[in-house]
């Protein structure tokens, strides 16, 4: 009885396993007109540099998860291309999405963002950043990609938002698809980690920065660490505590740090940075 009792438990796991497996919606749609065909590889952590060599180490600093491919075929000289590179969270998939986007960049509604180059349709969807491309270049390929990346967008159902710090920058002078998560070594240090950046001012250059760290007295002991071995007279403090800083590696920067919250400047020292480094804490502290 006991045997007879194991092996039917082991069927129930066996069969809520199968049940589970095909109630798992698929990733691609269906597309009428188009034929797909489904990669049967699936690209992990440990397997991504067999198909984009070059580019797995940065993905990987943004948590990818994994990557599945698919073909959608209208004829045979027509063919496009969908990668799906999931990441573990929408911060993570838009960091990804904003190394490789440049302001000049056709831009379209699409998912959070999307922009569009000949052969070429890139999107931001929740979790996952899509690239879709063909060889082809006429007409009927730049309309197959939008028309692919529509219908994606709508099977992957994600909601439309950007990570909730973009909003704190402030609008004034900033240059517009300049905002960037990076997840490791900001400034080229390791124990920032994290930073939101965007870029102002066409002119003088000046870059914005957010870092939320996991508490403020994280946050003194990073300070602390960045100081540490930096000249004495390059570091000064002035009013309402700000720093200023003559970083060896990075020029001027201008910073506070609140709570848990470090926020900043590079670029000029004058009186367009502290304007800014004015706003850019105005707006954090609405945003709170």
């Amino acid at each position: 009885m006991t045997k007879l009792l194991a092996f039917l438990a082991g069927m129930s796991l066996v069969l809520v396993s199968v049940s589970s497996a095909q109630s798992t919606p698929p990733l691609f749609p269906q597309i009428s007109g188009w034929k797909l065909t489904v990669d049967e590889i699936v690209y992990t952590p440990n397997n991504l540099w067999d198909v984009i060599d070059g580019a797995a180490d940065l993905f990987l600093e943004y948590d990818f998860v994994d990557l599945h491919i698919a073909r959608y075929q209208q004829t045979a000289d027509l063919e496009i291309k969908v990668e799906l590179y999931r990441h573990k969270s929408a911060v993570d998939a838009f960091g990804m999405y904003s190394q490789e986007r440049y302001p000049d960049y056709h831009f379209i509604d699409l998912g959070t963002q999307g922009y569009v180059e000949k052969g070429v349709l890139n999107f931001l969807c929740g979790e996952y950043y899509v690239k879709i491309s063909t060889v082809q270049s006429e007409k009927p390929a730049q309309e197959g990609l939008i028309s692919i990346a529509a219908a994606l967008e709508k099977h992957l159902n994600r909601v439309k938002s950007w990570p909730g710090l973009i909003a704190a920058f402030p609008s004034h002078g900033k240059q517009a698809n300049t905002e960037q998560y990076v997840a490791k070594n900001f400034l080229g240090y390791s124990f920032f980690s994290g930073a939101f950046t965007a870029s102002y001012n066409d002119s003088s250059a000046l870059k914005a920065f957010i870092i939320s760290m996991e508490s403020a007295d994280a946050a003194r002991k990073t300070i602390d660490t960045y100081l540490a071995p930096l000249p004495k007279e390059g570091i000064s403090k002035t009013e309402g505590g700000r720093f200023r800083v003559r970083d060896p590696h990075n020029g001027v920067i201008t910073f506070v740090l609140k709570l848990n919250i470090l926020y900043g400047v590079l670029g000029a020292e004058d009186t367009t940075s502290e304007t800014l480094l004015t706003e850019l804490g105005q707006s954090l502290a609405k945003s709170q």
